[in-house]
Formats: C-alpha cells, sequence, structure tokens
C-alpha cells in the first residue's frame, strides 16, 4: 500500500493552458484531498490534533521555556556541485535560528498592525550531525513523465540512500538536487498520536523529516524552474526560508490561508477554510510569490478584520516578504513539541568541541616575539566529520578547526602537550570556508610554513586517523620574523580574538597587538541594548574573562574600542 505525502512544499510551474505558469509552492492541500478520499474522518481528527496541541501549547505559553530541537543533516550527492559545504549548512541552521527566535533583521518590516501577534516560538535547533552519502541516482526524474510532476513516494527513497537518524530524537533534514520541476522541498507532520490511524495520517517513522534542494540551502539564492511547453525559465530569489516554512509543517503548522475547500493542485478557494490557529487573519486564496501587502481578501465589512498577512512564513510570498511567526503558530509548535514531537526535547547533546565546524573555526594569533606566549588548548574529542572528501592520512576525518591570518611569510607551527591518545594529522587549506583548498598537510608536531601571502587568512584541520580515537593538544604558531606585523595594517579584528563560540556564561576575549594600546569593551544584544558595564582594557592585557548573566541568551555583540579603533563582534550564547 502507498503511503501518501501529508506535506509537500512545491515551487514549481504548472502549464496554465501551456501559456502563463503558475506556481506551487505547497501541494498541503491536494495531499489532505487525499487523505480525505482515504479517510473520511480524517478533517475531523487533524482539526482534534491542532486543538489538542494548541491547548498544550497555551498552557505553556508563559513558561519561557527554549524548545532545542536536534537537527541531522543528510548530503545525498552525485556530482561535486551536490556536495554542500559545511559553512552553508551551518547558514541554514543560522536562518531557522533567527526566524523562528524572531532574531532576524527583517522584523522591522512587519506591519504595526500584526505587531501584537506576532512572536518569538522560543524554539532552537541545534546541528548535532552532518552525514554525506554519495549516490547514483538521479532523484530529480524519478515520479511521472520523468520527474515533470514529482512523486514524494519515489522521491522518499533518499531517506533509504542515507538512512535517518532516530526520527523520535532527531530532525532529519535530506538535501539533494531535485532538478528544475519546481520541487524545492517536503515535509511529513506529527505522527503517532491516538486519534491518527497507522497508515492513513503519516508515513512510517523512517519517513519522517524534510527533504530540500540543494540549491536553496543557504542564506541568499537564486533558483531557476519550469520551462516546459516552451515557456521560459521562471527564477526566484531564497533566502533559506523554504527550510523555514516546511520545518512548521513539520511542527503542525498548515498554510496560512487553510488549504480551499477541494485540495489537489487547484483548490477551490474559500474564505470559510482556515488554518486551525485563531490569530492568523482568514484569507481567500494563497499569495502568489509577491509581497502585495494591500491583499485582503476576507471579510472586509467587519470592523476588528485584518489583512492578508502576507509576512507570515505559512504563506506563499516571497521569501523576502516573510518574517514572522503568530502567536497562535507558536503555540501550535509548543503543544507539538510537548506531544508527538516530545521525543525531540529529550535528545542529549553531543557535547561537540566549539571548533568543530569550518564556520566555528576558532581564530588564532601567531606570536611576533619568537615565543609560544600565545597558544591555544584543543582537542578533537567527540568531533564530528566535516567534509565528505578524502584526508590526507584517513578516509574521513574527525576533524576541528582554526583559522589565523598571515602576517609573515615564514610561519612556524608547533604542537605541545600531545596527549598521545591516537596519530593526530593537521592540514593547512586556504580559500573561503566554503571553498576550501589543501596547501599542505603532515603528521609532524612541528613544520615551518614557507611562501606564506601575508594578510591572507589560512584554516588549520585536525584529526586523529582513527575515528575512534582523539587528541589532546595545545596549539602555538610564531613568526620567524619578529618585527612582521609592522609589515600590513592589519584590521584591528584580526588582533582580537573571541571565544569560545557558541559559548555558555563564560566569554574569553584575547588580544595580540603592540605596541601599548588602551580601550575599554561593550556588550549588546539583539536589539541594540547595552548589557551591563562596559569593561576597561588597558596596555598588557593579554586576555579578559567575562561572565554574562544568566538572563544573556541567543545573538551578543561584542563592541571592542582600542586606540580610538572599532570593531564589532558576535557570538551565540547558547540557552
Amino acid at each position: 500500500m502507498f503511503k501518501y505525502l501529508v506535506l509537500l512544499l512545491l515551487i514549481g510551474s504548472f502549464p496554465k493552458l501551456f501559456g502563463q505558469q503558475q506556481g506551487y509552492k505547497c501541494a498541503f492541500d491536494h495531499a489532505l484531498q487525499q487523505q480525505q478520499r482515504l479517510d473520511t474522518t480524517y478533517f475531523e481528527r487533524i482539526n482534534s490534533l491542532m486543538q489538542e496541541a494548541i491547548r498544550t501549547g497555551q498552557q505553556l505559553q508563559h513558561q519561557r521555556t527554549i524548545h532545542i530541537i536536534p537537527v541531522a543533516v543528510h548530503v545525498v550527492w552525485k556530482t561535486a556541485a551536490d556536495k554542500l559545504a559545511e559553512c552553508t549548512i551551518h547558514e541554514q541552521i543560522d536562518v531557522l535560528n533567527e526566524d523562528f527566535r524572531r532574531n532576524n533583521a527583517d522584523t522591522s518590516f512587519m506591519r504595526s498592525i500584526f505587531s501584537p501577534i506576532v512572536a518569538d516560538t522560543e524554539i532552537e535547533f541545534r546541528l548535532d550531525t552532518i552525514i554525506w552519502t554519495a549516490s547514483n541516482v538521479d532523484f530529480h526524474t524519478l515520479g511521472p513523465f520523468g520527474g515533470f510532476l514529482p512523486d514524494p513516494t519515489s522521491l522518499d527513497s533518499v531517506k533509504g540512500t542515507s538512512l535517518p537518524l532516530n526520527p523520535d530524537q532527531y530532525l532529519n533534514i535530506w538535501m539533494v538536487y531535485l532538478g528544475t520541476n519546481g520541487l524545492l522541498g517536503y515535509a511529513y507532520p506529527p505522527d503517532s498520536l491516538a486519534n491518527w490511524p497507522v497508515g492513513t495520517s503519516a508515513p512510517t517513522k523512517n519517513k519522517e523529516g524534510v527533504v530540500l534542494h540543494n540549491e536553496i540551502i543557504g542564506r541568499s539564492n537564486t533558483v531557476s524552474f519550469g520551462g516546459g511547453f516552451g515557456s521560459p525559465l521562471t527564477t526566484i530569489s531564497t533566502q533559506g526560508r523554504t527550510a523555514v516554512h516546511e520545518v512548521g509543517h513539520y511542527l503542525g503548522l498548515r498554510h496560512i490561508w487553510g488549504d480551499g475547500t477541494t485540495g489537489g493542485l487547484f483548490p477551490q478557494p474559500s474564505c470559510t477554510v482556515d488554518d486551525g490557529v485563531a490569530d492568523t487573519p482568514n484569507c481567500l486564496d494563497r499569495s502568489n510569490f509577491d509581497c502585495d501587502t494591500s491583499k485582503n481578501s476576507c471579510d472586509v465589512s467587519m470592523p476588528s478584520d485584518l489583512p492578508d498577512m502576507v509576512e507570515n512564513y505559512m504563506d506563499y510570498s516571497e521569501e523576502s516578504c516573510m518574517n514572522s511567526f503568530t502567536i497562535g503558530q507558536k503555540n501550535l509548535m509548543r503543544g507539538v513539541l510537548n506531544g508527538p514531537r516530545a521525543g525531540l526535547l529529550t535528545t542529549a547533546a553531543k557535547n561537540r568541541p566549539s571548533n568543530d565546524a569550518i564556520a566555528n573555526a576558532t581564530e588564532v594569533f601567531v606570536n611576533t616575539d619568537g615565543s609560544c606566549s600565545l597558544s591555544y588548548t584543543a582537542t578533537n574529542n567527540n568531533a564530528s566529520i566535516s567534509i565528505p572528501d578524502l584526508a590526507c592520512y584517513a578516509n574521513q576525518a574527525n576533524d576541528i578547526w582554526f583559522n589565523f591570518v598571515a602576517i609573515d611569510n615564514d610561519i612556524t607551527l608547533e604542537l605541545l602537550n600531545l596527549s598521545s591518545n591516537g596519530l593526530l594529522a593537521w592540514e593547512l587549506m586556504e580559500g573561503t570556508c566554503d571553498s576550501l583548498f589543501s596547501v599542505l598537510c603532515d603528521t609532524n608536531s612541528m613544520a615551518n610554513f614557507t611562501n606564506m601571502i601575508v594578510g591572507n587568512t589560512y584554516y588549520l584541520r585536525f584529526y586523529t586517523t582513527n575515528l575512534n580515537s582523539f587528541e589532546n593538544f595545545d596549539l602555538c604558531l610564531k613568526s620567524n620574523n619578529p618585527t612582521a606585523e609592522s609589515k600590513i595594517a592589519s584590521p584591528l579584528e584580526n588582533h582580537i580574538h573571541i571565544f569560545p563560540n557558541p559559548a555558555d556564561d563564560i566569554i574569553n576575549i584575547a588580544f595580540n597587538l603592540s605596541p601599548s594600546y588602551e580601550g575599554y569593551i561593550n556588550f549588546y544584544n539583539s536589539l541594540g541594548q547595552q548589557i551591563g558595564t562596559q569593561q576597561s582594557i588597558q596596555s598588557g592585557d593579554k586576555k579578559i574573562q567575562c561572565i554574562l548573566p544568566k538572563f544573556v541568551r541567543g545573538i551578543v555583540y561584542i563592541e571592542t574600542v582600542l586606540n580610538n579603533r572599532r570593531t564589532m563582534k558576535k557570538i551565540l550564547v547558547r540557552p
């Protein structure tokens, strides 16, 4: 028996009299109609589920508890272009966290009429694991007419290619090339409630999760689709909000307009159909990938009527228009996290090193006095695999990352206090975070890096050749020319190192400056409000340790002013 998809994100081009194309961001309405044909009590029961989740969420509304969802990302690739960079994946997780916590920069574009109902959902996402899997399957060709009309039943085979981590414990997200037919992703709704009969409301556990087209991963992309029947390709801009929309479905949200009365790819619009969330305004139909703030499609004669909320993540607006969830949507999603998806909240963090990912590489300084007065304690214990390519001395690498600015063309690497638990290898890499290439690799505890380009940023990758072992060590870099720092007018930020990032309550701020300097440090929250009092810096300070108040969480901005030169950096403070 086929299992039918309940939530399908489908931004695509479907021929309309073989002429103008109409996009369908999500075929949720079509899937709902299929379920109703299979089971005539389906709508009644799914509404019952939503009301139960909403009641639970309302009971939790005044509990300022951050719900953290562990994420396992599966990158399934056939060509080199499909192998998403780790930095891009981290960027996508950042977008999810910003949008769900309402820390996104574009919240100011929300119309004031909706200000009383928008919400910080207090839901966050923790990237625990990235799994890279090679495959020879062209997933975008699966389904009728060679994939022209994607078939979710066939596409679900990607989940067999890269098996999910326990779906009760992880949000599994598969990232795979899905072609130009318009399919950007799909997700399944909550399952396993007593009033969801087996086999009708959701697929098997191993098919839980979200599938995303790899070209829309990250903060800023353009994607082209369609072009069938002689029509031109349609190009849209994305900002990582396909994932936000789909995770909303995964946590129980419907489309804001309620999905119409007939379902299918061409549903009958209706103001009488609701999304089950009380504070989202009724609207006749979806937005058409635009940002029409003049749209008011239902109940315009009522004094309390609100316009269509095109800024909502669960509409079909263009992604630059989306910026908010509502309090009611928050309550529903948190109710789901304390109901059918409660297992997600019990998954222990893997306690990865803070610099486990390329995107979180620890910035280190090159000593200019020929000593190791600045050294950095490190371990790759419990580190994950960062990139799918073969490492120099191992098939896969449990690696940690550092970066530094070359202040000389001749720099010495020295590893101290090795624990000798396993053979430690290192690799010097150059380029950008999402496009690195290897310069040199070795297993020696001391090496000279020659022909360095002064002013360039380099990355150091450390791992043990046995995935089951780890090393503790201290890292030291030193210039072989003590006057090298005077060769470049290095920006101030290259001499200020803030760690760890992400942090808990304690933040370390290290300086590598000469000659004399003085100044101060300020801390700000994401709203620009100052946290605590100004911290002074005196010449000779090499490191300052700051303890943040317990209530400070999320993005923290650190302003450093030294000798009237100013720089601003940001870190993430864990809940």
